[in-house]
Order: structure tokens, then C-alpha cells, then sequence
């Protein structure tokens, strides 16, 4: 099975970014409705899945019914004071970091007696492209985007790693808060979880990811 996790936030804070002061340019429908999209393309274009969804938003009930249906495992944190405090900082880093932290969490607990072999993460409101190809991912290496040739430099909104490997991300998470705290972009600090598993890390330039920048409408395709 591919362990395949959507972070979500439906409805984001009014609040500004550290690099921005408009969070999203887009209201909570046109959120819900993108991250539809999200789930539509994992089910396309990826086999075996077994779709998480981690979310921290008031959320209407119809919108709770439709994640629930369409994913094995839903959970939302919104009534978690201290992960919702997180999730709204003005630090990317630190809400999208504490979503997998306890997501992984909760999975470790709670799922048995199932065999998965890949964790892939993707950003919700964001879809697999037509030309996504799944082949890149059935190995047992990790999969990350490196941004403009950098390898310092690594796409947040995708990425694949051998499920082997997820207690380690959870900790590198962890230990990687006060960097976080002190404003680095997550994609920079995340560049470093597979510099550590370099014999094992494929880089590619394009990994077929599509979907609206959050902040400002642009559309991303890379």
C-alpha cells in the first residue's frame, strides 16, 4: 500500500505569513473544492493508495462528510489548542511540520496490520499533473523535487519516501522546530532530510505537480 497524506487547511487564519501578509488568496470553497481535485488526482494516478488527510479547520459538516468518505484516515486537529496554535503561526514551517509530526503520530497508533511500502506527502489544493508518472515513485528510494537545480532547495509540496524511513521524519521534524522559529524556508530545511539519505535520494527537476500558489493565484506547474 502507498500511504499517500494531504495536509489541508480549508479555512486558514486571517493571520499573515512571515513572507507575506495575504495567507490566501482563495475562500474556504474554493479551498474545499481544490483539495478535491487533490484527491481525485492521488486516486487517478496512484495505485494501492491509501489516502490521510490531516486537517486543523472548523469545518462545515458536509465538508467533514465528503473527507471522511473519500480517504482511509481523517482527522482534524482544530480542537487541539496547541496544535492549532501552531498550525497558525506565521512560520510555514512550523503549521505544516506539526501537521505531519502528529498525523504520523496518530497513524503509528492507530493503523495495524497494514503493509505499507511508500509515504507520499502533498499539499492540499494541489494535484497530480497528466504527465505525473507513478513509476518514479515505485522504488525504494527517496523522490524529492530539488527548486531551480538546488538540492539545498526541495519542493515541500510533493515528495515520496520509503515508509521505512517515517519515524525518522517525524523526528527530523522535530528537532528542526528552532530552526524553523528562526524564519528558514521550509524547503530549505528540508533540503536537509535527504542530504542525510543521499545514497538512496533521487532529484528530479519536474515531478508533475500542479495546483494555485496559495498567497498570490499564481498557477504552479513543476
Amino acid at each position: 500500500m502507498n500511504l499517500v497524506l494531504i495536509t489541508s487547511i480549508i479555512s486558514p487564519p486571517n493571520k499573515p505569513l512571515s513572507y507575506t501578509r495575504t495567507r490566501s488568496v482563495f475562500n474556504t470553497e474554493e479551498r474545499f473544492n481544490d483539495t478535491k481535485k487533490t484527491i481525485e488526482s492521488i486516486k487517478a494516478k496512484i495505485p494501492n493508495y491509501y489516502i490521510a488527510i490531516v486537517e486543523c479547520s472548523k469545518l462545515s459538516i458536509e465538508q467533514e462528510k465528503y473527507f471522511k468518505s473519500n480517504s482511509n484516515y481523517f482527522v482534524n486537529f482544530y480542537n487541539k489548542k496547541n496544535i492549532r496554535d501552531n498550525v497558525y503561526s506565521k512560520y510555514k514551517a512550523i503549521g505544516e511540520s506539526t501537521q505531519t509530526i502528529n498525523i504520523i503520530k496518530s497513524i503509528l497508533e492507530n493503523v495495524k496490520d497494514i503493509d505499507f511500502k511508500n509515504f507520499i506527502k502533498i499539499s492540499g489544493r494541489y494535484w497530480l499533473s497528466n504527465k505525473f508518472d507513478f513509476s518514479i515513485f515505485d522504488n525504494d528510494k527517496i523522490v524529492v523535487k530539488q527548486i531551480n537545480k538546488n538540492k539545498q532547495n526541495i519542493l515541500t509540496a510533493l515528495y515520496k519516501i520509503p515508509f521505512k524511513y517515517i519515524i525518522e521524519l517525524k523526528i527530523f521534524f522535530i528537532n528542526e522546530q528552532n530552526v524553523y522559529k528562526r524564519g528558514i524556508g521550509f524547503e530549505v530545511s528540508f533540503s536537509k532530510f535527504p542530504t542525510k539519505y543521499k545514497d538512496i535520494t533521487i532529484y528530479l527537476d519536474k515531478i508533475n505537480l500542479q495546483g494555485q500558489v496559495s498567497i498570490d493565484g499564481n498557477m504552479y506547474d513543476g
